[in-house]
């Protein structure tokens, strides 16, 4: 023992060298006089943008103050004294690596990685990188007399070592997906001869603020027309294609297509939204009101509603003659009203208010009228449960509601099953709310949005399993016919309202970034814009579709991304994911939560969709009601095992689960229900049912579609022992809780609880609180920060290797 101690010790001891770094992956740039450049206060901004420009031009000459200089290798480049000299290359790690980079022969250097300046350490400059590629530039000034030029890296243990490879594809990167830029709004005329797009993208100068331009753009000959540095806002062609109406500074603006002039149409406009034409002299728009609060002492709560922020606001409908100017208000109650569609040859508006009414789940109703402007008169068609949203047909009324919808109209479930109000559906009925037909009974995806076109057909806009198509609805036949075959998840859309419309859609791939597309309905798309070029060097892994049939022969669909260069003959870490909040986990490029990335990182990553999410039929999605991770949980755990049968170089002792929201609570639920787990995240889930339906500011209305006429007065069993921190004595491996502490849909309160339960335990156990953070996590800083969270856990877990956690999160105890 005394002998290994003191072996040991040495070991401690013993300086670590430095290791040299291949020059031949080094790119050298100059020399550049410095009498070119300014040498004052301001040289460190100077330098920054230097870096900022160069780097990221990969041309193998560049242009510095009207001069040319070519890239070439370091073995071949010569510093003369009083210059510059400018190098890069990549840094690679197959881990999380720290040390120190060493660059010895200059007077003076500037290094940069990813853009960010190095800070100077013992010896050198302080590396910390993620596993994947970095970019390190490297700015030096003034090289010492009769020395060579030297890069050498001294890591922080025997493990952290650094590869140089400026050529080659490299690794998926978080910035990639986070930063690269997507289409972020679409609008078209209704010619299709004009569209409004809109880019939004990210970077390191500007953090958590978006890069954005919109460009109004000729779809004819493609040639941009305008272009502005922001998205204008509420903006809308007028019915004629002549005009684009948008706000700016809260003022009405018209811009003229052809002669591209602008005129004001309006003095201010605060509060005012949702403009849409009604002819091309009418504009309707909806004017809020904001509500009254109870003094600086008290809320009095009118309702259960009145915990959601902006409840006691009020809007109502107007409506703007342009030619005049003059505004008449068309709606007041003392319920918002929103418009939902309106007919011109009629001279009616659709409109909905929500009505207070807890007598029945979920808990809700909404009641439908139609306004005829001439007389200014309301009639109300009904008051219904499971509405979403209506649109007006050409003898009739088009609506998108729950199975439940007038009275259960569009119910397709076994015996025995309650249907999910969540399962969109497609119904029919007359101007009365009368003769009620249900259109999608034997459609299985679920429905989430329409359009009507003049005769009478649909585009509409479904969950199918993990995609998210366009569909196209023939009226006359009743038959449904799948659109947008280029792209898995359609994001944005629009089109023109003819009966051979003209469509323009954006979106991505499982394993291919977004693309935007035009399509006249019943031809072939053409692509017209995509982002490939951003990762025409990137490595992205590949995928393979994993279905297996779970215990009651129910087909359950399922997806594997594999880390690159995968070896078949090595052993994986895995992780699992799920939701199993109805919703299926879609198949879009990126997302809250990236699987590409993380099998880039060396993970193979297995996302199925169990019993219970809609866009696979009504039986399936019925299954999530008052099952609470009954069906769920058992599909997860079976699925997982079958998964690691048929993929035998994951190492079945390494496998991570992580879930949010009800995927959160799932998480929870899964580590006391098995051991099959190695470690866990739960995001934002629920550990208390009871406490969740009654603070939750959706959690009354969510749990009367899932939790379906039980409470806890007459179902406690149900609220009881579904809920994990019931039986937080069976967790057996480590679990890492997350949570926003200004969640309003999960309250914090719910990862606490399972906190304090499993610390009370001497279980091992983690919370983290991102500071001001919702039910989700958007900036951009914030992000990066939690996604490395989330990958430093299970690094530390099922990698071996703690190092990115402890750099995350050191103990102040140790």
């Amino acid at each position: 023992m005394k002998t290994t101690m003191l072996a040991l010790l040495a070991a401690l001891s013993t300086p670590l060298l430095a290791a040299p770094l291949n020059s031949e992956a080094i790119q050298a740039l100059g020399p550049v006089k410095l009498g070119q450049l300014h040498d004052g206060p301001h040289q460190e901004a100077i330098f920054h943008n230097l870096q900022s420009q160069v780097s990221q031009t990969q041309s193998s000459k560049i242009t510095l103050l009207n001069q040319s200089y070519s890239w070439q290798r370091l073995s071949d480049f010569s510093m003369a004294a009083d210059s510059l000299g400018l190098f890069r290359t990549t840094l690679s790690v197959n881990r999380y690596t720290q040390g120190e980079l060493l660059v010895e022969g200059f007077e003076k250097l500037h290094l940069y990685v990813n853009g960010k300046k190095l800070s100077k350490g013992d010896k050198g400059y302080k590396l910390a990188l993620t596993t994947g590629e970095h970019q390190l530039f490297v700015i030096a000034q003034d090289n010492k007399a009769e020395q060579s030029p030297t890069f050498e890296f001294i890591g922080k243990t025997d493990e952290d070592q650094l590869i140089l490879a400026h050529k080659g594809k490299q690794r998926l990167s978080a910035s990639q997906l986070f930063d690269t830029e997507v289409v972020s709004g679409l609008t078209i005329a209704d010619n299709g001869q004009y569209a409004l797009i809109s880019y939004k993208s990210f970077n390191d100068d500007k953090g958590d603020i978006p890069e954005t331009r919109t460009e109004l753009l000729n779809l004819k000959s493609m040639q941009v027309m305008q272009r502005w540095d922001s998205s204008p806002s509420g903006a809308v062609f007028s019915p004629d294609s002549q005009h684009l109406l948008y706000s700016k500074d809260d003022k009405l603006q018209l811009l003229d297509l052809k002669s591209l002039q602008v005129s004001t149409l309006t003095a201010e406009l605060k509060d005012a939204s949702g403009f849409t034409f009604m002819g091309n002299n009418n504009l309707l728009f909806s004017w809020n009101k904001p509500g009254k609060d109870d003094g600086k002492l008290v809320k009095h709560y009118q309702a259960l509603e009145d915990r959601w922020s902006g409840w006691r606001d009020n809007s109502q409908l107007y409506l703007l003659d342009l030619p005049s100017g003059l505004i008449r208000q068309l709606t007041k109650a003392s319920a918002s009203s929103y418009l939902l569609d309106s007919d011109e040859k009629r001279g009616t508006l659709l409109l909905s208010r929500a009505v207070l009414d807890y007598s029945e789940p979920p808990h809700g109703k909404t009641a439908l009228f139609e306004l005829d402007l001439a007389s200014g008169t309301e009639r109300q068609i009904g008051e219904y449960l499971a509405f979403n949203s209506a649109s007006y047909g050409k003898d009739g009324i088009y609506v998108i509601g729950g199975p439940s919808f007038a009275g259960g109209t569009g119910v397709n479930v076994s015996a025995g099953l309650t249907p999910n109000d969540y399962d969109g559906q497609l119904y029919f009925m007359d101007l009365q709310g009368q003769q009620v037909k249900a259109l999608s009974k034997d459609f299985d995806p679920a429905i989430s949005s329409i359009q009507v076109l003049d005769n009478d057909d649909l585009l509409l806009s479904v969950s199918k399993a993990d995609r998210t198509p366009l569909y196209w609805y023939d009226a006359s036949k009743g038959q449904y016919q799948e659109l947008s075959s280029q792209l898995d998840v359609v994001k944005h859309w629009a089109a023109t309202s003819d009966s051979k419309a003209q469509i323009l859609y954006a979106g991505t791939g499982a394993s291919s970034p977004q693309a935007l597309y035009s399509q006249r309905l019943g031809r072939k798309a053409d692509k017209i814009w995509d982002s490939a070029g951003e990762y025409a060097d990137t490595l992205i892994p590949s995928l393979e579709e994993f279905n297996f049939v779970n215990a009651d022969g129910v087909n359950i669909e399922g997806r594997v991304y594999l880390p690159n260069d995968l070896n078949k003959d090595k052993k994986y870490p895995a992780l699992v994911y799920y939701y199993g909040g109805t919703a299926p986990v879609s198949r879009a490029f990126t997302g809250r939560y990236p699987f590409n990335l993380w099998a880039a990182n060396g993970y193979v990553v297995y996302v199925l969709q169990p019993t219970g999410t809609y866009g696979f039929g009504q039986d399936f999605s019925a299954r999530h009601v008052n099952a609470w991770g009954d069906y769920t949980a058992k599909d997860i755990i079976d699925g997982t095992k079958a998964f690691l049968a048929a993929h035998p170089y994951v190492d079945a002792d390494k496998v991570g689960h992580l879930g949010a929201s009800y995927g959160g609570f799932m998480t929870m639920y899964l580590a006391t229900q098995t051991d099959i787990f190695a470690a866990s995240i739960s995001h934002a889930g629920i550990s208390n049912l009871t406490s969740y339906w009654g603070q939750g500011w959706w959690g009354a209305m969510y749990s009367g579609v899932a939790s379906r006429g039980s409470f806890p007065w007459n179902n406690a069993g149900l609220y009881s022992q579904h809920s994990p921190v019931f039986h937080a004595d069976k967790v057996t491996n480590p679990i890492l809780l997350i949570h926003g502490d200004a969640d309003t849909n999960v309250p914090p309160g719910e990862s606490q609880n399972m906190y304090t339960a499993l610390k009370l335990l001497g279980k091992e156990v983690d919370l983290v609180e991102y500071k001001g953070d919702n039910h989700h996590i958007l900036t951009r800083e914030k992000t990066f920060h939690w996604w490395a969270t989330m990958l430093a856990y299970f690094d530390k877990h099922l990698k071996g290797q703690p190092q990115w956690w402890d750099s995350l999160y050191p103990s102040q105890y140790e």
